[in-house]
C-alpha cells in the first residue's frame, strides 16, 4: 500500500474512534419538556451560596429550591475575582465581562489624625516613642477594597449605566473574550430592571429599559410590574451589607449575625418574587443564581436554580459549557433565557443553555453534595499554588541529592563510587517523587472534601497514595530488572489517567494537577497539566510494549509488529484523548498523534524525514479539524468547545480566542510557579543527558534498550513542545510532565554501576569505538533524518 493509502487508513481509523466515543455527549435530559416560556425572570443574589439554604433560616429559598433544577454556578468572569458590577456585566453579555477598575478595588488609605471642623478633639495622649511606648498603628479605612470599590459604586453611584456598560465593553478584558455587553436585553428589545447592579446588564442602546428601584410587595402588582416586559432582571443585594472588606480576604466577605439578617431579606423577597410569578399570565421560567462574591469574599462556587419550562423539580442543571452535572456557569443564564424566550443566541455568547442533566437525590442530601462540591472546590483553588511550589521544591531536591551523590558534571566522571545503601536511598527519593504527580489523583478516591478538615485530608491522602505507589514499584519480580521500578510507575499514573477518564474525569476535577470549578476553565476530560503526564508516560510505556512484542516475533517482522504495535496502542489513546464524550482535549490530539507517530517510526527504523514530518502534522491537524467540523454541523445548544471555535472562526471572532490563549501562556511562562520546573529540568538535562552525562555513558542499560529509552524521549519531547504550544497552559504543561520523567531518570542514573557502560559508550562518555552485537540503536544522521543501525 502506497503512503498515502496507509495515512488515508489511519487517519479513517482515527476519526471512527474518536466520533464512536463522541455519543453520550449531548445526553441532555428529553423528559424535562418544551422549554419555552412566556417570560424569563432572572434574580441574581451577590454572594449567595449553598450554605446559606436551609428548610429553617430561608424557607422561600428551600420551597423553590425543591420546585427546580439545581447546580453550582461558577461565577468566573475576566478577572479572578467577580464582583457584583463584573457579575451582571457578564450575565447580561453571556461571555465573560468585567467593569473596568483595579482588580483588587482601592488600597486602604489612613483614616483621619485630627479632628473634623465639627467634632471635639480627642484627649491629649502621650507623644509616640517616649518611655518605650510604641507608636501606635494608624487605623486604615479598607471599605473600598477588593469588592467594596463596585459594591460602594452599585449602590450610590452609578448615575449613567449605560457610560459604564460602554466602557466595560471597551475594558480589555472584555474584549479578550470578545464579550458584548447587554447583548441579552439587546435580543429581547427591552427589560424590566429593579437595582443599579442589574441595570448595568441592561444599559445598551435600543433597549425599552424600565427601572423600579422598589418592587411592590403585593403579588399582583409586582406582577403587574414584571409584565412590562419578557425579561426582568432583579437584584438582591442584602449580602453585600452584611460585612465590610477588611485587609485581607476571608471566606465569605460578611460577617455571622449580619449575613443571617440579610438572608432573612433575601428570603421574604424571593418568596414575593415567587409569588408573583404565579400571578403572571402563561409560563414563566425563574432563574436564581447567585452571581459574584462580596465585599472581601474568597472566590467559591454559588446557588444556581431553574423553575419552570424545560426544567424538572428533581434534576440536576448543566449545560454543553460545562459537560458535567451539576456544574453551569454564570455565562449560561442568558443563553438560557434566549433559549425559553424563541430567540436567537447572538456569536458573542460564550455560554449555552443550561438543561437539566439527571435525577438527583431528595433535597436534603443534594444541598449537601452541592455544599461538598464547593469545599473541594474552594480547597483546591486556594492551595493548588503551594502545591505547584512544593511538586518544584521536590524535584530540585531530587536533582541536588543526585548531583551530590553521584557527581557526574565532569566530562569523565572520576572518583569513589558512592555506597550501595546511598543509592538505594536515592532511588527510593526519586520513586517518591515520581510518584507524587499521580498520587495527588489517587488521593481523591478519599472523601476528602466531608471530612472536618479537608485540606489536611487531602494532603495525607497524596502521601499515602504516593508511599503505596513506591511499595508497588519496590514489590514485584520487576524490581530485578534494570528499568521495572519506573515502568510501574509511568503504568501506574498511565492507568489512573486512562481508567478516570473512562470513569467521568472525578479524579480529575479538583485534584492538584487537574482542575477546579472556580476556575472554570475546564470541567470534564483532561486538563492541560494531566496531558503531559498522559503523553509522557504512555510513549514510555507503549514504547516498552512494542519492544517486548517485537522481539518476540519472527526476525524478519520485528520492525512492522514494533510499528504496528505502537499505532496501535496510539491511536486508542489518542482516541480516549480526543472524544468529546471523555477526554475532550483536542490540543492533545494534535500533540499526542505526532509523537506515537515518531515513535513508531523510530522503533521500526523508518527514515524520519522533513516531508514525512509535516505528513505527520498535517493528519492531526485533518483529524481535528474534520472532528470540529462534525461538531459544529450538530445542535448549536450541543457543541463542544471545538465546534465553538469552528463557529468563532465562521464569524471572524476566532482572534479573540487565540490572542487569548497566547495571553494566558505568556502569564504561565512570567507567573506560574510550575514555570520554575523548567530550569530544573534543564539542569537534569544537561547532568545526565549531554554527551559524556551519566546516562550517556553508564546507564546500567543494554544499548538496545538505551535506544528505546531514546526514541521515547524524543516522541515525548515532540509531543510536550506541540502541547504547550497549543494549548493555553503553555510551559506548566511540559513543567508537569518533568515533574515524573526527571525523577525517573535520577533513578537510572543512580543504579548505573560506577564502571558499566549503556547506549554504545565507555564509562568516560567516549563512544564505543567498536559496534555492540545485537543491539539495535537509533542514531540522527547529519541530514536530519533518523536511521535504525543493527
Amino acid at each position: 500500500m502506497r503512503p498515502a493509502g496507509r495515512a488515508a487508513v489511519l487517519l479513517a481509523v482515527l476519526l471512527a474512534l474518536l466520533l464512536g466515543a463522541a455519543g453520550p455527549l449531548a445526553a441532555a435530559e428529553e423528559g424535562a419538556g418544551d422549554p419555552s416560556a412566556d417570560s424569563v425572570l432572572v434574580v441574581g443574589v451577590p454572594g449567595l451560596t449553598w450554605r446559606d439554604v436551609d428548610p429553617e433560616g430561608t424557607p422561600e429559598l428551600w420551597a423553590l429550591a425543591g420546585e427546580s433544577a439545581i447546580g453550582a454556578v461558577s461565577v468566573r468572569a475576566a478577572r479572578g475575582t467577580t464582583c457584583v458590577l463584573d457579575g451582571w456585566a457578564t450575565l447580561g453579555a453571556g461571555n465573560r465581562a468585567r467593569v473596568p477598575g483595579p482588580d483588587e478595588g482601592l488600597p486602604p488609605v489612613p483614616l483621619p489624625t485630627v479632628p473634623l471642623p465639627d467634632e471635639e478633639a480627642p484627649p491629649a495622649t502621650q507623644p509616640p516613642g517616649q518611655d518605650g511606648a510604641p507608636a501606635p498603628e494608624p487605623q486604615l479605612d479598607t471599605s473600598l477594597s477588593y469588592c467594596g470599590l463596585q459594591e460602594r459604586a452599585a449602590s450610590v453611584a452609578l448615575v449613567d449605566p449605560e457610560a459604564t456598560a460602554a466602557r466595560t465593553a471597551e475594558d480589555e478584558g472584555t474584549r479578550r473574550f470578545g464579550a458584548e455587553p447587554g447583548a441579552l436585553a439587546s435580543a429581547v428589545g427591552c427589560a424590566t430592571v429593579s437595582g443599579r447592579a442589574a441595570t448595568l446588564a441592561a444599559a445598551v442602546p435600543d433597549v425599552a429599559l424600565t427601572r423600579v428601584d422598589d418592587l411592590p410587595s403585593d403579588p399582583v402588582e409586582l406582577a403587574e410590574v414584571l409584565a412590562a416586559c419578557r425579561l426582568s432582571l432583579v437584584t438582591l443585594n442584602q449580602l453585600t451589607d452584611a460585612g465590610q472588606p477588611g485587609a485581607e480576604k476571608t471566606d465569605d466577605g460578611t460577617d455571622p449575625a449580619p449575613r443571617a439578617a440579610a438572608l432573612l431579606r433575601i428570603d421574604r423577597a424571593v418568596g414575593e418574587l415567587r409569588a408573583a410569578v404565579d400571578a403572571l399570565p402563561g409560563e414563566t421560567l425563574l432563574l436564581l443564581a447567585g452571581i459574584s462574591e462580596v465585599n472581601d469574599g474568597r472566590p467559591q462556587l454559588h446557588v444556581g436554580m431553574a423553575a419552570g419550562p424545560g426544567f424538572g423539580d428533581d434534576a440536576w442543571l448543566s449545560s454543553a459549557s460545562t459537560g458535567r452535572a451539576p456544574y453551569v456557569q454564570l455565562i449560561d443564564l442568558a443563553p438560557t433565557a434566549l433559549r425559553a424566550l424563541g430567540l436567537d443566541r447572538p456569536s458573542s455568547m460564550n455560554g449555552q443553555p443550561m438543561r437539566s442533566d439527571g435525577e438527583r437525590p431528595e433535597l436534603s442530601a443534594a444541598v449537601q453534595e452541592l455544599r461538598d462540591l464547593n469545599t473541594a472546590a474552594t480547597v483546591h483553588h486556594r492551595n493548588v499554588g503551594a502545591f505547584f511550589w512544593v511538586l518544584v521544591a521536590v524535584s530540585a531536591v531530587v536533582v541536588a541529592a543526585g548531583v551530590v551523590v553521584l557527581g557526574g558534571w565532569q566530562r569523565r566522571p572520576v572518583g569513589a563510587a558512592p555506597g550501595t545503601r546511598t543509592r538505594a536511598l536515592l532511588r527510593t527519593l526519586a520513586l517518591a517523587a515520581a510518584a507524587l504527580p499521580v498520587a495527588t489523583y489517587l488521593g481523591g478516591l478519599v472523601p476528602w472534601e466531608r471530612t472536618g478538615a479537608p485540606g489536611a485530608t487531602l494532603v495525607t491522602a497524596v502521601v499515602v497514595a504516593a508511599l503505596a505507589v513506591v511499595a508497588l514499584a519496590l514489590a514485584g519480580p520487576w524490581r530485578r530488572h534494570p528499568v521495572g521500578p519506573p515502568l510501574v510507575v509511568l503504568a501506574v499514573t498511565l492507568a489512573t489517567l486512562l481508567l478516570d477518564v473512562l470513569t467521568g474525569s472525578t479524579l480529575e476535577i479538583n485534584g492538584f494537577l487537574g482542575y477546579d470549578a472556580v476556575v472554570a476553565g475546564r470541567f470534564t476530560g483532561y486538563g492541560n497539566l494531566s496531558f503531559g503526564l498522559l503523553s509522557v508516560s504512555a510513549l514510555l510505556v507503549t514504547a516498552a510494549v512494542a519492544t517486548a512484542v517485537g522481539r518476540r516475533a519472527a526476525p524478519a517482522r520485528t520492525r512492522l509488529v514494533t510499528g504496528a504495535t505502537v499505532v496501535g496502542i496510539g491511536l486508542l489513546t489518542v482516541a480516549v484523548i480526543g472524544a468529546p464524550a471523555l477526554g475532550r482535549d483536542f490540543g492533545g490530539v494534535l500533540s499526542a498523534m505526532p509523537g506515537f507517530l515518531l515513535l513508531a517510526m523510530l522503533l521500526a527504523r523508518v527514515r524520519v524525514t522533513v516531508l514525512r514530518f509535516a505528513a505527520i502534522l498535517a493528519l492531526a491537524v485533518l483529524a481535528v479539524g474534520t472532528v470540529a467540523v462534525l461538531d459544529w454541523s450538530g445542535p448549536a445548544d450541543d457543541r463542544s468547545h471545538l465546534g465553538r471555535f469552528v463557529e468563532q472562526v465562521l464569524t471572524g471572532e476566532a482572534w479573540t480566542v487565540v490572542s487569548r490563549k497566547a495571553q494566558a501562556n505568556v502569564d504561565i511562562l512570567l507567573g506560574s510557579p510550575l514555570a520554575w520546573m523548567l530550569p530544573v529540568a534543564l539542569v537534569a538535562g544537561v547532568w545526565l543527558l549531554r554527551p559524556g552525562g551519566l546516562l550517556r555513558g553508564r546507564a546500567g542499560l543494554p544499548p538496545a534498550d538505551v535506544a528505546v529509552l531514546r526514541a521515547g524521549l524524543l516522541a515525548g519531547a515532540l509531543s510536550l513542545a506541540l502541547g504547550a504550544a497549543v494549548n493555553d497552559s503553555g510551559v506548566a504543561l511540559p513543567a508537569a510532565a518533568a515533574a515524573l520523567l526527571v525523577p525517573l531518570l535520577v533513578w537510572l542514573a543512580a543504579g548505573a554501576g560506577p564502571s558499566g557502560t549503556g547506549s554504545g559508550e565507555t564509562a568516560g562518555g567516549a563512544p564505543h569505538s567498536g559496534p555492540v552485537e545485537g543491539a539495535e540503536r537509533v542514531t540522527v544522521v547529519s541530514r536530519g533524518s533518523t536511521v535504525g543501525n543493527a
